[in-house]
């Protein structure tokens, strides 16, 4: 039986290059024509062919792609078992490779970068990509061999996995995300669970942190766990004072953190911190490699950069902020706040932004659910809703041209960003330009 691809944006079209050089018989399709004719150029011989109720049951297996959730009406009537991610294919085609997954609502992909930059350090191939960069399947397209593979995995990579088990996890932690996608949070945090190990020789890193990430730390389904944790010395490793405190690996090892890259420093890198350093452990990986990895680290783009600081204004775009958790960690150490919201709402629960309303001098909400998100912040008096970025720099600045003091512009918007551009990158490009545009104009 032929396979089927559905949906060629990048994780697609690196299944696609598999099937061809394992020459198996495959047809494929994405609703988008210019995609498709582009994709014709691209290889040949490909086999086209539009989705239908009644031909999908002539295929083994249905490669979906991740945007494309698997409720869909267009497979209603399929057996779960064959419809399947990118994952699926490039786990069954990995032989004796020792994979890091990492999985978590934020920090996922700072996480994922720096422990692979960790580990090339000692092996050097070593792979990084799955929801960040390279698509997991293009590791196996490859002449390279990877001994290591550091990969970040999202809910909807994770939903149709089975049996997997990576030689480490990591559940960096949960909270409300993609119930636009989910019934109820249950159902996404059980996606996430499929990340979890069950092999002997394996471990799974576990966050104490929020309430949704503990319960599955206390389960004791999971076997082979370690605890970690920024905030509870309870865990096996904690994060206390500047120290990372070891009762896992030793009784109870102290080590300083020292010479930490500036795009670490914020409070919610610790967890990413303590993350990689169990894997250096558990590796057992030198120690120094993990020192230099944390001070020489180089931050993703549009994840809390600092985009312009000067006397009158602090400038963070963290575009990369999709859902409420990742915007208010944006928002602390932080005052005399410009904050940015806007797109369109994945969830419910912008009324906690009110918790910072000292901080804030201002609301700029923007986009297809700027009244929703107006509504349920509920500060009116110093909010303004728009149609577009672009009204709402304009707008900005000339507000914050009526005061002295410094101001703290954040964009973290707390939202997709499908109602206006392709994606988290595009928007926090378009924002950077925006910004750029306007100091160009002042100086």
């Amino acid at each position: 039986m032929a396979d089927y691809v559905y949906g060629l944006s990048k994780s697609g079209v690196s299944i696609v290059k598999l099937l061809k050089k394992q020459k198996k018989i495959f047809y494929c399709w994405d609703d988008d024509d210019a995609t498709r004719k582009l994709l014709n150029k691209k290889f040949s011989n490909l086999n086209f062919a539009k989705i239908n109720k009644t031909s999908f049951k002539k295929y083994k297996n249905l490669y979906v792609t991740p945007g494309l959730s698997f409720s869909n009406k267009k497979f209603s009537g399929i057996h779960k078992t064959k419809i399947k991610r990118d994952l699926d294919l490039y786990y069954q085609n990995l032989t004796n490779e020792k994979i890091v997954a990492i999985t978590g609502t934020n920090g996922k992909s700072t996480t994922t970068k720096l422990i692979g930059d960790i580990l090339r350090k000692k092996y050097k191939n070593t792979f990084v990509g799955g929801n960040i960069g390279e698509p997991l399947c293009n590791s196996l397209t490859t002449k390279k061999k990877y001994s290591h593979h550091v990969v970040e995995l999202s809910s909807f990579q994770l939903e149709a996995i089975v049996d997997f088990n990576p030689k480490i996890s990591i559940l960096l932690n949960l909270s409300k995300d993609h119930l636009d996608r989910y019934k109820s949070l249950k159902y996404y945090i059980s996606a996430k669970k499929n990340i979890f190990s069950m092999g002997k020789n394996n471990i799974n890193l576990i966050s104490l942190d929020d309430i949704y990430s503990k319960k599955i730390f206390n389960d004791n389904c999971i076997k082979n766990k370690i605890s970690f944790s920024t905030k509870s010395p309870n865990a096996n490793v904690f994060y206390q004072e500047d120290h990372i405190i070891d009762r896992y690996f030793y009784k109870n090892n102290k080590f300083k953190l020292t010479n930490i890259s500036l795009d670490l420093t914020n409070n919610y890198n610790l967890q990413n911190i303590l993350a990689a350093y169990i894997v250096c452990r558990f590796l057992k990986i030198p120690i120094k490699f993990f020192k230099d990895g944390i001070k020489k680290f180089k931050g993703l783009p549009y994840r809390s950069t600092i985009v312009h600081d000067s006397n009158k204004k602090l400038i963070i775009n963290n575009s990369k902020a999709t859902n409420i958790s990742s915007s208010l960690v944006t928002l602390e150490n932080n005052n005399n706040i410009y904050l940015i919201l806007g797109g369109t709402a994945k969830e419910d629960g912008f009324i906690q932004f009110k918790k910072f309303k000292n901080d804030i001098k201002q609301i700029y909400i923007y986009g297809k659910s700027r009244l929703l998100i107006s509504k349920q912040v509920n500060l009116f008096n110093i909010s303004k809703t728009f149609k577009n970025l672009d009204q709402v720099i304009n707008s900005l600045w000339k507000d914050i041209s009526l005061h002295d003091e410094k101001s703290t512009i954040i964009f973290a918007p707390a939202c997709t960003s499908f109602d206006q551009f392709k994606n988290f990158e595009e928007r926090g490009s378009y924002f950077n330009q925006l910004i750029f545009n306007k100091i160009k104009k002042c100086s």
